[in-house]
């Protein structure tokens, strides 16, 4: 059977992957595109996984999206096991241990580094005392708002 599902990498501008998307989306509602699912991994900056049945044409007026760059690797499908990891990806917290230097990515401390002194991962929070602080103040913020500089600095 030749026209099966295919996933295709289509490049986009560094952060502007989910507004691709969107409007990908939106194009394809009002002309018919063949296009299945559209994921912006939050993982792989500068590019969005398209599922479309047959094959995919850059040259499509459907495909004519602000930001949208073409396709990676030709006309080439990707392989479902690439991708598998993308669709449930691991948890943030997961990869954080005591010790580790971080930044803080949002809040009020952004742009402060910290270190991690305590791990909840039921509650998917971390418990960290600033760096430059001139007292150590714990301060406890959720894992998608630190980025790991150093693992376990200790």
């Amino acid at each position: 059977m030749e026209d099966k599902n295919a996933i295709y990498a289509l490049k986009t501008s560094v952060g502007q992957e989910k507004n691709v998307a969107r409007m990908l989306a939106r194009k394809v509602k009002t002309s018919g595109m063949e296009i299945n699912a559209i994921l912006a991994p939050e993982s792989l900056k500068g590019y969005i996984l398209v599922e479309v049945s047959g094959k995919i044409d850059i040259r499509s007026p459907a495909l004519r999206v602000p930001h949208l760059r073409g396709i990676v690797d030709g006309e080439k499908p990707i392989d479902f096991d690439e991708i598998r990891k993308f669709l449930k990806p691991e948890p943030i917290i997961a990869s954080i241990k005591k010790g580790s230097i971080v930044e803080l990515i949002s809040g009020p401390f952004k742009g402060e580094r910290a270190k991690v002194i305590r791990i909840d991962e039921s509650r998917e929070e971390v418990v960290l005392e600033l760096i430059e602080a001139a007292v150590p103040i714990p301060v406890t913020v959720k894992g998608d708002q630190i980025r790991i500089i150093q693992k376990e600095a200790d």
